[in-house]
């Protein structure tokens, strides 16, 4: 299975930190909600230069995003190799002067032309959380949930916290929009879910 043709699977890397953290929902369903910043399109790179997220305007506020990874390298036909390379739209969304930005696999994408319209009909499109800590003309610091942490932070809230465990590496989110606002994001004591953040340099 090639995971250029199937970015909604558990098993790709999102963005920049491999998240085993995802939501059912998505952290707004409000368009109202959503924040667009000049500053965050452009291209970016980690500081070991084998990631690169690439950041494009979309309609309504939106992002689509391009993340090649250069650790990886999918093989093709005749012999030929490409990097691992994921697509995805974003929105943003501020709480508590906190950035937050959400994550789906990009599912109009030309690379899922080739499959079938009831395949495509059956595909989930996760979503993935991040933290942004700063947002400066040539540097962002942005951070994913952390797996251990979230359990540890499920494991002291009781039934707070809706989800499902996939298994022991991926944990699903089920709460709606006000829950994960409300039990995850706004919640000072679920601030460590996040785990370190990564900083992404604009390529010059």
């Amino acid at each position: 299975m090639n995971k250029i043709y199937f970015p909604c699977l558990f098993l790709l890397v999102a963005f920049v930190i491999s998240s085993c953290v995802s939501s059912l929902y998505p952290i707004s369903d409000n368009e109202n909600d959503f924040i667009f910043r000049e500053d965050l399109l452009g291209n970016w790179v980690d500081k070991d230069m084998q990631t690169q997220v690439i950041m494009y305007k979309a309609d309504h506020k939106k992002y689509k995003i391009t993340v090649i990874d250069k650790k990886n390298k999918e093989n093709g036909g005749n012999n030929s190799s490409f990097f691992d390379t994921s697509y995805y739209s974003g929105f943003l969304i501020q709480l508590n002067s906190q950035y937050f930005f959400d994550c789906t696999p990009d599912t109009d994408h030309l690379q899922f032309d080739c499959l079938g319209e009831e395949t495509r009909s059956g595909l989930l499109p996760i979503h993935f959380i991040y933290k942004i800590h700063s947002i400066d003309k040539d540097q962002i610091s942005i951070a994913g949930m952390n797996i251990d942490a979230m359990k540890k932070f499920i494991d002291n809230s009781g039934n707070k916290i809706k989800h499902e465990k996939l298994n022991e590496d991926h944990i699903l989110l089920t709460a709606d929009a006000a829950g994960l606002q409300k039990n995850t994001l706004t919640n000072k004591e679920a601030a460590f879910v996040f785990g370190k953040p990564e900083i992404l340099t604009r390529k010059k």
